[in-house]
């Protein structure tokens, strides 16, 4: 076999006297895809941006980690050694293509840049270079080079960024989780393309993901990490099948659990607590002769009791706003919601004071949800205060903390003191606390590792049994809306083309959108 393009041995950073990373060792061959899987704080990225030579300020490497490059040493300790590597022979693409890529840039100046250090100096020149790069990563539109990053979706912006890492044909390509903010069929999208580029010009790829279904749809080896170490490497076909370290199989039995089914459908309640009929939705007009862009067209759903309803569909689809309407956050254009004992319609939008507290909802950031500023007590208290109930907020707290899973002594710590699960279970406490009869759960696990979707999606399933409350789920991921939902409905465009219950997914006559959506999931690990 040929000497490997990437070779890390003993690959150890330390923050002061705490190892993050611990004594990594692995090969990467060229035209081969090798996924580093694991949990957030794993140390995936980190190795990353160890192999770049990017630590951030007060981190080090530790002694005697050596990597080689193409058979000679990489230069980790000298700045100016690696800038001749960065970008010329390893390229990187990072997880948010929106907060790399400069706003104030029109996107074809922006991927001249990086063909201007690789010696293309004639304007002509780049212009051809950024026409080919743009066809190369199928965005054939010669208009996309003169738009800005906000002019264009998150999946046209992740293929810029593949587009710029691919200007000075890297050797190796690094891709720290290009998939994870986007939609299903995009996801799919860039994870085929990925793999014709690399079959195309022979590029190594270290390939980092906590998506195990992606990792299998794309990676030849995979390594685990957990910790900051490497549990376990092999074939991606061994790992995901047959793993063995019990982490490994941690991870492989949480993504069977999440693509199988949860068990029976909720029977339907005699309740129904929203009813929306003919529900249009306008956002209001921009500019002086601007006019109003319909969001949600026509839409008839209901929620009943102890319930879910899945609302499914891609990026812009109009799913959040719909569920704002459901919560009488966002006005009818037309037609009206019926939501517990009270009437939403264009002339009377707002719910009463009194029935606010019964409708709650759960948003995709939990993190941006809670003020940074408030302990986890305070936060909790707000609701009570409000309802009147301060007294008996301590015993109110601590049971609600309990209820999902969390210790009481996690009241004293503020959000970043917390994981991205800790807080987005502080955000389902502060919902409960209300006593709802309808929860919206907006994305609530599209942020989260695969096995902390899992614990999420069981806590609500639980607590949907013990309190009864009616809920709409919405997400873009088919395989977490089919393990929580009863019912589905899926959008596109603003309307909602398709619905059925869950056991009927699989149905010859289903819309073609619906199609699509299953269609982008990756091949399931074993």
């Amino acid at each position: 076999m040929t000497a490997p393009l990437l070779q890390v041995r003993n690959l150890t950073v330390r923050a002061g006297e705490t190892e993050i990373l611990r004594g990594l060792s692995f090969d990467l061959h060229a035209g081969r895809t090798l996924a580093l899987i694991g949990e957030s704080g794993s140390g995936k990225s980190m190795t990353g941006l160890s192999l770049l030579g990017l630590l951030p300020r007060g981190v080090a490497y530790g002694d005697g980690c050596a990597i080689s490059f193409d058979g000679a040493p990489l230069p980790l300790r000298d700045e100016r050694g690696m800038r001749a590597f960065r970008g010329r022979r390893i390229g990187v693409v990072f997880q948010d293509p929106m907060a790399c890529l400069n706003p104030f840039m029109r996107v074809g100046t922006q991927i001249g840049e990086a063909l201007r250090r690789t010696g293309v100096r004639s304007a002509a020149a780049r212009r051809r270079h950024i026409a080919d790069l743009l066809c190369e990563v199928e965005l054939p539109d010669p208009a996309i080079s003169a738009r800005y990053p906000h002019e264009i979706s998150g999946g046209q912006q992740q293929r810029v960024m593949i587009a710029m890492a691919l200007a000075c044909a890297p050797d190796l390509l690094i891709a720290d989780e290009p998939t994870s903010a986007l939609d299903g069929t995009i996801a799919a999208e860039i994870v085929r393309l990925l793999a014709t580029l690399q079959s195309r010009h022979g590029t190594a790829m270290l390939f980092i993901t906590h998506d195990l279904s992606v990792a299998g749809a794309l990676a030849h080896d995979i390594a685990v990490m957990n910790h900051g170490e490497i549990v376990e490497t092999g074939s991606a076909e061994t790992v995901l099948s047959r793993p063995e370290h019990p982490y490994s199989r941690r991870l492989v039995e949480a993504r069977k659990a999440l693509v199988g089914m949860p068990g029976h459908p909720t029977v339907r309640g005699a309740a129904c607590r929203a009813v929306a009929r003919d529900l249009s939705v306008d956002y209001p007009a921009k500019g002086l002769f601007g006019r109003p862009v319909r969001a949600v067209h026509e839409a008839d759903l209901v929620l009943h009791e102890g319930r879910t309803l899945g609302i499914l569909g891609q990026s812009g689809s109009g799913k959040s706003t719909l569920a704002a309407a459901l919560c009488g956050l966002r006005a009818p254009a037309t037609g009206s919601v019926r939501l517990l004992d009270e009437t939403l319609t264009p002339s009377e939008p707002r719910l009463s004071r009194a029935q606010r507290r019964s409708v709650q909802f759960v948003f995709q950031n939990p993190y941006g949800a809670l003020n940074p500023r408030l302990t986890v007590r305070r936060l909790l208290e707000e609701p009570l205060a409000l309802a009147g109930a301060g007294g008996e907020a301590p015993a109110k707290i601590e049971a609600a903390l309990e209820e999902v899973g969390l210790e009481p002594a996690l009241a004293a710590r503020y959000p970043h003191q917390l994981s991205g699960g800790q807080r987005q279970r502080v955000c389902i406490a502060r919902a409960l606390l209300c006593d709802p009869k309808i929860l919206v759960c907006d994305e609530v696990v599209s942020a989260l590792d695969m096995t902390v979707q899992l614990q999420i999606l069981q806590l609500l399933k639980r607590l949907q049994a013990e309190h009864g409350f009616a809920m709409a789920f919405i997400g873009h991921d088919i395989e977490v809306v089919r393990w929580i939902a009863d019912e589905i409905v899926v959008m596109h465009a603003g309307r909602l083309v398709d619905r059925f219950e869950v056991a009927d997914l699989q149905a010859p006559q289903r819309h073609q959108q619906t199609r699509l959506l299953l269609s982008s999931v990756p091949p399931r690990a074993a």
